[in-house]
């Protein structure tokens, strides 16, 4: 009697617990609806990083990296002079090789002939833009002879993802009801959901610079806008 009694009381216990499972279960694959949503929020661009440098060669590598450290030594100054601190200055490379002469090709001592090259480059971030232009003119006068990756931020940049993010769900919700509609069903609810960075950078966070020298002037820099862009995939139950 006990025995049965038990077996009856743990019956009563997984029901409710199997009735919970099956009501739970995932949508079958016909009645899963998945659309994509993307959005782009622009926001106005206050902060900078380039990334200026020196090539020096020399018949050994102390020669050519003497010179190069010469050079770097004024940039910094220069850089110093416009107010960027020092934490907002670093190396991205720092590069030494040896450079065969091509004209002594063909000869015996060929790997002989040639120059020690040193590549010395730096990442200095401007959060004040009105100063990039200064700063690329600064850093060629002083000997830099290299100048390249010129990349306009924001620092709204999270805020600005977050709003786009919001968009970009809104804007996949709405074309699941449009295709739920259109195909005489009912949107269900909302089983899963992804999101992705715009190609693959953080936030997405870059924008095109319109760069050009005067002649017989300094750098010319446009700044513009930078736009921040999410993309996200929504997975509905279909009714």
């Amino acid at each position: 009697m006990r025995k049965t009694l038990l077996m009856l009381v743990t019956l009563a216990l997984l029901l409710p617990m199997t009735a919970l499972a099956e009501g739970t279960s995932a949508p079958r694959a016909d009645s899963l609806l998945v659309v994509t949503g993307t959005a782009t929020v622009s926001t106005k661009a206050d902060m900078a990083t380039i990334e200026v440098g020196a090539t020096t060669r020399g018949k050994t590598v102390a020669a050519a990296h003497q010179q190069n450290a010469a050079i770097m030594e004024k940039v910094l100054d220069e850089m110093r002079k416009l107010g960027i601190p020092d934490e907002d200055i670093r190396t991205s490379q720092y590069n030494v090789y040896f450079e065969m002469d091509p004209n002594t090709y063909g000869m015996p001592d060929y790997g002989n002939k040639g120059v020690y090259v040193v590549n010395n480059m730096i990442f200095v971030t401007l959060r004040d833009i009105d100063k990039v232009s200064a700063a690329l003119d600064a850093a060629a006068a002083a000997g830099a002879n290299n100048i390249y990756n010129l990349v306009f931020q924001s620092s709204q940049s999270t805020e600005a993802y977050h709003k786009a993010l919001t968009r970009a769900v809104e804007d996949a919700r709405a074309k699941a009801e449009v295709l739920a509609r259109a195909s005489g069903r009912q949107l269900g609810e909302l089983v899963r959901i992804e999101s992705g960075d715009y190609a693959g950078l953080p936030y997405g966070i870059q924008n095109r610079a319109d760069f050009a020298v005067a002649e017989g002037g300094g750098a010319t820099i446009l700044s513009g806008d930078v736009s921040v862009t999410a993309y996200v995939t929504l997975s509905f139950a279909l009714e």
